[in-house]
């Protein structure tokens, strides 16, 4: 199985996520074993990390292209979420900042709900307030999650 996880340096599985999707400076290709472990480790450059715009999208279709299966990021835009969504690969939520193979162990903890990607394109103002209102509720969801794993709630 192959994993994409966008970070900011190139340090193999010391590298941490990043804060960003499309615009990450490098992605983490990690091929994993069939007991979870990291079999390789390779760190590339982020070719779309300099796109004026459509870095996310851009991104998400480079990976589809290469056999990606899963990808471990704190956060995909809309638009990179369709793509990734319409090419079947699973995103799952990780905190940026964490090391690759902290990140890694997400994969074997209880499944994370997906965000819901938008249609494309929106065919009413009404269709794009109503998606919104159901991201804002799964970013909250999210952050309670947050808030409970690290007591504060």
């Amino acid at each position: 199985m192959r994993v994409a996880i966008p970070v900011d340096t190139p340090e193999g599985l010391r590298s941490k996520v990043s804060f960003l999707f499309g615009r990450a400076p490098y992605i983490a290709l990690v091929e994993r074993t069939g007991e979870g472990g990291a079999e390789e480790v390779k760190i590339e450059s982020n070719p779309f990390a300099q796109l004026p715009g459509g870095a996310g999208p851009a991104l998400a279709n480079f990976l589809r292209e290469r056999g990606v299966s899963v990808v471990l990021a704190s956060d995909v835009g809309p638009n990179a979420a369709a793509v990734l969504a319409s090419a079947g690969i699973r995103w799952i939520p990780v905190p940026a900042g964490v090391t690759v193979q902290e990140a890694l162990n997400y994969m074997g903890s209880q499944p994370q709900p997906q965000p819901i990607p938008p249609p494309h394109p929106f065919t009413s103002r009404e269709e794009e307030i109503s998606w919104l209102r159901q991201r804002k509720k799964w970013i909250e969801e999210r952050l309670k999650e947050i808030e409970r794993a690290l007591g504060e709630s």
